[in-house]
C-alpha cells in the first residue's frame, strides 16, 4: 500500500489517494488499460516499459558511469558484446556521481553506391566504404580529420565484368580496395568488418530511410549468415522491414546509436532541401559530385572511370563526417539526453516530444505522482492538401483543417505598407515560457474541469479557460523545471565569459547552453500537442491567452504614449517611431521596455531590432533593412526577409532572385521614379533572358517537401512534386518518402496537360529531347506573381505592368484592388468616414449620358463644375462647349439611364460569381465549395487562398452612395464647395428646373439606398439570444 499524487486529466481522480502497488515478473502479460474492478475504479502503468521503470527507478538521467554491483557471468551469450554480465535486480545498478569525462566512441560513417537490377527491379549494393575514429571525444573539439582507418568493397552487378586491369590500378594508387566477386561476399566482408570495429555510432544519410533496409534486404535475400552483427544483440529473425517510421531497421541496430545527419540537419538547420549536396554545399561550403544509379554499369567500362566511382562513395562517406563534426551532432545529443533522462539513441531520431516527455517523468517520478499512460495512437487521418510545412509558422491555421483545439497565439492586424523611417521591434523572450513560471501553470497548480464540465463544455463546443492559479501556492512542477533550464544555462553563459578560458571548454559550455535552450523552448509544446503522454489541452488554451491578454496589454500601453503601433505577432510588436534619429529611437525602445517590465516578476520584453525601412505586406509577411549599430552613432543595414514567397521553398530561384531584388530596389533610399525605373528595366531584362534560354537551368528547379510517403496521396497527378516522387521511386535507388523534398521543373512535352501534370525531374530534362522549360509557366506563375505581392503597396507599379514588362500578355492579368486591405480594414468602424470623398468614390463606374442633340457623352463625377466665377451645376451645360442644349431638360431619360445602371450593378452583385484571392490562379465560379477557412470559401483550383466576391456588397453599396453623392445639391452647397464658390452661387442663384432634375435623380438612388441592409446594423437582433438569455435567468432567479 503506498501514498500516491494525480495531477493529469483524467477527470474525477482524487489529488492524493491510497494505491495498491503491484509488482509481477515481465514473463506475464500485461494487464488491460481499461480494467475495472468492484474495489477500484482505475489502473495505472499497465503498458509501462521496463526500459522506463528502470530509468526512473534509478534515476539514470541519460549516458553516464553506472555502479553495477554483484555482476553474474553470463552463461549464455546474448549479444556480441566482448564482456557480458548478468544483473539479478534493478537495485544492484546505480548512477555514479563521479563527474569524470565521458568515454571515447568508435565511430563509423558509412556510405553505399547500389545499382537496380533489370531482371528484379530490386536495388543491389555494389560499392561500401566506411571511415572509422577508434577514440572520437564528446567533450572536445571533433578531431582532425574526424578518422583514423577505412575500408573500401566493390562488388559488381551480375551482368557487368570488372575492368581487365583493374588489380593493377589500386596496386599503382596504393589503394586498400576489398575486391568481391560477389554481392554476398561483399556483404560478408562488411559484417565481418562491422563485427570487428564494433562501432558504439554508425553515421550515414537518410541511414534509416534507405541505408540500413537496402543492407538489411540485401543480407536477406542473399543469405548471408549473422545478419544481426549489425546490431549488439544476437538474434536469429530479421524483423520485418520497410514499414512505416522504419521500426524494423532501428529494431535491427539495437545496441549501437545510428547517427542520421539529414535528421539533425533538419533540427538545427534551414535548408531548401537536405539532400546531401545541398548539406554539403551549405554547411562545408563545397561542391558534390553526384554519381545516379543508373551511371553506375556504365563505370565498370574501364578502371578509371570504377576508380572514380569509389573515390566518390568514400569523399561521401567523408562529407557525411564532415557534417556531423560541423553541427556537433554527437556532443549535442549527450548533453540534451543527460538534460532530458532519456537515451541517446532515441534523441538521435529527432523527436522533441520524447525528451520533453521523460524531463517531465522523472520530475513527477520524483514527487510520488502518478504518470500519465503511454497513448497508442491511430495513424491521423491524411491530409488531403499538401502543405509545404514552414518551419517559423508552425501554429498557423491553414486552409481546410478542422477548427483549432484552442486558440493560439494573437496577431494583430497590420497596417500594410511602406515605411522608411524606423521601426522599433519589441520582443518578449521566451513568452510561453516566462508565463508558464510567471503565473505558475502547471499540473499541479491548475484546476481543471469535473468529468461532467467537461461533457457540456463539449458539447457547447466552448473554449474553457480555466481560472489562474492562486499566487499563495506553492510553485509547480512545470514551471520550476523550466526555470531550472533557465536559470543553468544563465549559469553556463556566464562561464562562457571567463577570460582565457580553453577552446575546447568554451566550446563544450556553447553546445550545453544551446541544449538547454532547445530544451526549455520546446516545453510548452508537450501541453499542445495532442500526441503528447503530457497533453493537457486546458493548460495551452490558458498559457497562450495569457500571451494574446499580455500582447494586447502592452498594444494599448504603448498606443498611450501616442505612439504607433503597426503590426504585432503572438511574443512582438511592432512601433512606427516617426524618427530617423536612431539615439532618440533606442531610448524610446527602453522607456517602452521599462514600463512594460514594471508590470511582471519574470516576464522581460526588450528590444528585437530596429528596422531602418519596412515593407510591410500582410500578417506574417515583410521585408526590413534591420539597423546594427558600428558606434559612434553610425550603423550598418542587413535585409531581413519573413514569410515572403521568395524565403520558401516551392518558388524557383530565378523568382526569389528577381523578388529579391525587387525588394532591395524598395528598400533602398532612391526616389520612388528610379525605384520603378530599375525594377522595370530589370523585368524586362528577366523575360527576354528567358525566353532566349540565357538563364541556367538549375535556376528552374522548385522544390516541395513530401508530407507523407508519395504512394499514399490520393490524387498524384494534380501535385507536381507527388507525380515526380513517383517517378524517382520507380528509378531504383534511394527512394523519396515523407519529410524529403523532391526538386522539379515544368516543361513542354508537346501535350495539352494542366502545368502541375508536366512537371519532371531535373535529369529528366536532361535527357528527354521533346522536353524544353515552360518559360510562359516561369514568367506569369512564377517571376509574376512573386514580385506583383511585393509591389502591391508601391504606388505607380501594379499586375498588368508587371505583366507587361515580362513580355507577358496584360489582358490575361487584372489589377487587384485586394480584399484584405481594402475590404476588411475600410470596413472597420470610421474606416470609411475618415476618407475624404474623392478616395471613398475613386474606385466607382462614373454615370454618363449622351446628349440628346449633339451625341457627346457627359461624364458626371459631381454636383460642380468649375470654381469661382466659373463654378455652374454639371448638370446645366452639355460638355461640348457648341452645344447649347442643357441636359436637366432630359431628366426623364437621365433618371431612366440610372435606373438601368443600377440593376445592373444589383443584377451583378445577385450573380454571386467568386474569383479566387491568388493572382496566379485564374479560378472563376459561382459554386460555393464545402471546405473554408477562418478567411473564407477555400478555392477549389488552387487550394492556397480564399475565394472572394468578384463584386461585393462594399463595392455595390459604395456605387450607390457615388450616385447619391453626385446628384445631392445639398450636400455639395453644404460640405464640397469652397467658401468663396458659395458667394459667388449666393449672388447668382441656381435656376428651379436644375434644383427639381438634382432632387429627382437624388430620389431615384434613395429609393435603393433606403432597401439596402448594408449599413445598418439591428442591436436589437444581435443581442437577443444573449439578452433573451439573461433575461430568462433572472426570471428564472426571481420564482
Amino acid at each position: 500500500k503506498v501514498e500516491k499524487y494525480y495531477a493529469f486529466e483524467i477527470p474525477d481522480v482524487p489529488a492524493k489517494s491510497e494505491y495498491l502497488e503491484v509488482k509481477y515478473s515481465a514473463d506475464y502479460p500485461r494487464l488491460p488499460q481499461d480494467l475495472k474492478g468492484q474495489t477500484f475504479s482505475h489502473v495505472f502503468g499497465t503498458n509501462t516499459s521496463s526500459l522506463e521503470l528502470l530509468l526512473m527507478s534509478r534515476k539514470i538521467k541519460g549516458p553516464c558511469w553506472l555502479e553495477i554491483r554483484n555482476p553474474q557471468p553470463s552463461n549464455q551469450s546474448v549479444s556480441w558484446c566482448k564482456v557480458e554480465a548478468v544483473v539479478m535486480k534493478p537495485g544492484l545498478v546505480n548512477v555514479v556521481k563521479d563527474l569524470s569525462p565521458p568515454p571515447p566512441l568508435v565511430v563509423m560513417s558509412l556510405s553505399m553506391k547500389t545499382t537496380q537490377n533489370p531482371k528484379t527491379h530490386q536495388n543491389e549494393i555494389v560499392a561500401v566504404a566506411a571511415l572509422i575514429h577508434q577514440k572520437f571525444p564528446l567533450d572536445k573539439a571533433p578531431p582532425q580529420p574526424p578518422f583514423q582507418t577505412h575500408f573500401c568493397a566493390v562488388s559488381k552487378p551480375n551482368d557487368c565484368i570488372f575492368p581487365y586491369d583493374f588489380k593493377e590500378t589500386i596496386k599503382k594508387k596504393n589503394a586498400k580496395i576489398e575486391i568481391a566477386a560477389t554481392e554476398r561476399t561483399l556483404l560478408g566482408f562488411f559484417l565481418a568488418k562491422i563485427h570487428k570495429i564494433d562501432p558504439d555510432v554508425v553515421v550515414g544519410h537518410n541511414i534509416y530511410g534507405f541505408d540500413l533496409e537496402v543492407l538489411l534486404q540485401r543480407i536477406n535475400v542473399c543469405k548471408v549468415p549473422h545478419w544481426s552483427k549489425i546490431g549488439r544483440l544476437r538474434r536469429s529473425n530479421m524483423p520485418k522491414l520497410g514499414g512505416r517510421g522504419g521500426f524494423g531497421e532501428r529494431n535491427a541496430a539495437c545496441g549501437r546509436m545510428i547517427c542520421d545527419v539529414e535528421i539533425s540537419a533538419k533540427e538545427l538547420i534551414r535548408c531548401k532541401s537536405y539532400h546531401l549536396s545541398e548539406l554539403v554545399r551549405q554547411i562545408l561550403k563545397t561542391e558534390r559530385i553526384t554519381i545516379l544509379p543508373e551511371e553506375i554499369r556504365n563505370m565498370y567500362c574501364d578502371s578509371p572511370r570504377l576508380m572514380f566511382m569509389l573515390e566518390k562513395t568514400w569523399t561521401d562517406a567523408k562529407f557525411i563526417l564532415q557534417i556531423m563534426c560541423e553541427l556537433n551532432v554527437l556532443p549535442l545529443a549527450l548533453q540534451i539526453t543527460n538534460i532530458s533522462g532519456n537515451v541517446m539513441s532515441r534523441t538521435m531520431m529527432g523527436g522533441r516530444s520524447e525528451r520533453n516527455e521523460f524531463l517531465l517523468l522523472h520530475a513527477f517520478h520524483e514527487k510520488d505522482y502518478i504518470v500519465p499512460d503511454k497513448q497508442v495512437f491511430k495513424k491521423p487521418p491524411q491530409k488531403l492538401v499538401d502543405e509545404d510545412e514552414d518551419f517559423e509558422d508552425q501554429n498557423k491555421s491553414k486552409i481546410g483543417k478542422k477548427k483549432a483545439a484552442y486558440a493560439g497565439g494573437l496577431v494583430l492586424d497590420p497596417k500594410v505598407g511602406f515605411y522608411d523611417k524606423f521601426i522599433l521591434l519589441l520582443d518578449f523572450n521566451s513568452l510561453y515560457p516566462s508565463i508558464i513560471q510567471e503565473f505558475n501553470i502547471c499540473f499541479t497548480t491548475v484546476q481543471r474541469l469535473s468529468s461532467e464540465a467537461q461533457k457540456r463544455a463539449e458539447v457547447e463546443e466552448e473554449e474553457e479557460i480555466p481560472e489562474l492559479p492562486d499566487p499563495s501556492l506553492e510553485m509547480g512542477i512545470l514551471p520550476k523545471e523550466i526555470r531550472k533550464l533557465v536559470e543553468r544555462r544563465r549559469q553556463v553563459k556566464q562561464l562562457m565569459k571567463q577570460p582565457d578560458l580553453n577552446p575546447d571548454l568554451y566550446l563544450q559550455y556553447d553546445i550545453r547552453q544551446k541544449a538547454l535552450k532547445l530544451t526549455a523552448n520546446s516545453m510548452y509544446g508537450c501541453l499542445g500537442f495532442s500526441y503528447s503522454r503530457f497533453y493537457a489541452k486546458p493548460l495551452a488554451a490558458l498559457v497562450t491567452h495569457k500571451g494574446r491578454e499580455i500582447l494586447m496589454h502592452t498594444k494599448e500601453m504603448v498606443q498611450k504614449m501616442n505612439l504607433e503601433v503597426i503590426y504585432g505577432d503572438t511574443d512582438s510588436i511592432m512601433i512606427n517611431t516617426n524618427s530617423t534619429n536612431l539615439d532618440e529611437v533606442f531610448k524610446l525602445g527602453n522607456k517602452i521596455k521599462s514600463e512594460v517590465n514594471k508590470l511582471y516578476k519574470l516576464l522581460e520584453i526588450d528590444i528585437d531590432g530596429v528596422f531602418k525601412s519596412l515593407l510591410l505586406l500582410k500578417k506574417k509577411k515583410y521585408a526590413a533593412l534591420t539597423v546594427e549599430p558600428t558606434g559612434d552613432g553610425k550603423y550598418v543595414t542587413k535585409q531581413e526577409l519573413k514569410g515572403l514567397d521568395i524565403v520558401r521553398r516551392d518558388w524557383c530561384d530565378l523568382a526569389k532572385e528577381t523578388g529579391n531584388y525587387v525588394i532591395g530596389q524598395i528598400l533602398s533610399d532612391q526616389p520612388r521614379d528610379i525605384i520603378v525605373e530599375n525594377i522595370q528595366r530589370r523585368l524586362i531584362e528577366i523575360g527576354e533572358n528567358v525566353i532566349n534560354g540565357q538563364i541556367p537551368v538549375n535556376q528552374f528547379e522548385i522544390n516541395k517537401a513530401l508530407t507523407k510517403d508519395p504512394q499514399d496521396y490520393p490524387d498524384k497527378k494534380s501535385l507536381p512534386h507527388v507525380h515526380v516522387a513517383m517517378w524517382i521511386n520507380s528509378q531504383g535507388g534511394r527512394k523519396v518518402k515523407a519529410g524529403d523534398t523532391v526538386s522539379y521543373i515544368i516543361c513542354q512535352d508537346g501535350s495539352n496537360l494542366s502545368a502541375s501534370q508536366r512537371a519532371y525531374a531535373p535529369e529528366q530534362l536532361q535527357k528527354q529531347d521533346n522536353l524544353s522549360i515552360d518559360t510562359q509557366y516561369y514568367l506569369s506563375q512564377q517571376i509574376h506573381p512573386v514580385v506583383a505581392r511585393i509591389c502591391e503597396p508601391i504606388e505607380g507599379v501594379d499586375s498588368v505592368l508587371i505583366a507587361t514588362w515580362l513580355g507577358l500578355d496584360p489582358s490575361q492579368f487584372r489589377v487587384h484592388h485586394h480584399y484584405h486591405k481594402d475590404e476588411e480594414n475600410d470596413a472597420l468602424v470610421g474606416g470609411l468616414a475618415q476618407l475624404t470623398d474623392e478616395e471613398k468614390y475613386r474606385d466607382c463606374e462614373r454615370f454618363n449620358f449622351c446628349c440628346f442633340k449633339c451625341g457627346t457623352e457627359n461624364i458626371y463625377d459631381n454636383v460642380f463644375d468649375g470654381s469661382g466665377r466659373f463654378i455652374e451645376p454639371s448638370l446645366q451645360r452639355c460638355s461640348k462647349t457648341e452645344c447649347e442644349e442643357p441636359p436637366f431638360n432630359y431628366v426623364v431619360q437621365m433618371n431612366t439611364k440610372l435606373l438601368l445602371d443600377i440593376r445592373h450593378y444589383l443584377r451583378k452583385y445577385y450573380n454571386g460569381w467568386l474569383i479566387c484571392e491568388e493572382p496566379t490562379c485564374q479560378n472563376r465560379t459561382r459554386q460555393v465549395p464545402l471546405t473554408f477557412s477562418r478567411s473564407g470559401p477555400v478555392c477549389q483550383a488552387c487550394r492556397k487562398a480564399v475565394l472572394r466576391p468578384e463584386y461585393s456588397d462594399k463595392a455595390l453599396y459604395t456605387q450607390l452612395c457615388f450616385y447619391r453623392y453626385i446628384f445631392d445639391l445639398e450636400y455639395a452647397m453644404d460640405k464640397v464647395i469652397t467658401e468663396d464658390d458659395k458667394e459667388y452661387l449666393k449672388k447668382k442663384p441656381l435656376r428651379r428646373e436644375v434644383c427639381e432634375a438634382y432632387k429627382r435623380l437624388k430620389s431615384t438612388v434613395d429609393k435603393y439606398l433606403s432597401m439596402s441592409g448594408y449599413s445598418e446594423v439591428n442591436l436589437g437582433k444581435l443581442f437577443s439570444v444573449s439578452l433573451g438569455r439573461s433575461v430568462g435567468e433572472s426570471n428564472h432567479e426571481r420564482q
